[in-house]
């Protein structure tokens, strides 16, 4: 199991020595604790153009989770407000930079205002595999390159979907980990519907729809599963 602490002079000092130069950053960033909100102002809403990043309601298990682009549900540790506190945040970028760089920089920014320090941990917990079923996949090949995937109660859609950013979906909905043995390549369209776990009304599972519409199957098991562990977190940001 690997193991190591991030922390802000951590992550610049080894971005130093790997790179020569400093760690990614924002030119100039904003970070305060959101004030009381009411009605949908109360949403957390994520905004960004070229220039600028605005996240605003946001806790920071989810900005963890933006940073290191990682599943939120396996953000564990650290003290109990992680997923509960919010906060306001508004960083501007340097002139250029593109915006796969927005991770890294919320790293370097999360380490500096937070004091945060953190390690990936791997444990075998329970998992499902996505696999193939006994009379062979029924999946439609994506018509178009890229596209949007969407959960709505009772139904996964999707453009162009991998069948690891399937497993990725289903497992939001099922609060399992899920790994994909299917061995398919390729990108597929997909329009899955099943009876949500707290429906009132009778109708399939999404283990039986998964099967009958997809052709595939979600075998129990257990895994292991790559989490980030928090060991320190200020809940108050150092001043802008």
């Amino acid at each position: 199991m690997r193991a190591f602490t991030l922390a802000s002079t951590a992550l610049v000092m080894a971005a130093i020595g790997a790179h020569g130069q400093p760690a990614p950053a924002f030119e100039v960033a904003s970070v305060k604790v959101s004030p009381p909100r009411t009605g949908t102002a109360r949403f957390t809403a994520m905004d960004s153009d070229p220039a600028m990043v605005r996240y605003s309601n946001i806790t920071l298990k989810i900005l963890i989770a933006v940073a290191y682009k990682f599943d939120s549900r396996l953000v564990m540790g650290g003290p109990p407000w992680l997923d509960s506190e919010v906060y306001d945040v508004v960083a501007k970028m340097p002139p250029g930079t593109p915006k796969d760089q927005v991770p890294a920089m919320l790293q370097t920014l999360l380490a500096e205002r937070f004091m945060l320090a953190l390690h990936p941990e791997t444990k075998d917990q329970r998992a499902y595999f996505l696999v193939v079923g006994k009379n062979g996949p029924k999946l439609k090949p994506a018509r178009e390159e890229g596209g949007q995937n969407q959960i709505i109660p009772g139904g996964i859609m999707g453009h162009a979907m991998t069948m690891g950013v399937l497993a990725g979906t289903v497992a939001s909905v099922m609060g399992y980990h899920v790994v994909d043995k299917t061995g398919l390549t390729g990108a597929f369209d997909i329009d899955l519907r099943f009876t949500p776990e707290n429906s009132k009304e009778p109708g399939p599972s999404l283990l039986t729809c998964i099967q009958e519409q997809l052709g595939l199957k979600l075998e129990p098991g257990r895994a292991p599963v790559e989490m980030l562990i928090v060991d320190r977190a200020e809940r108050i940001p150092t001043e802008n």
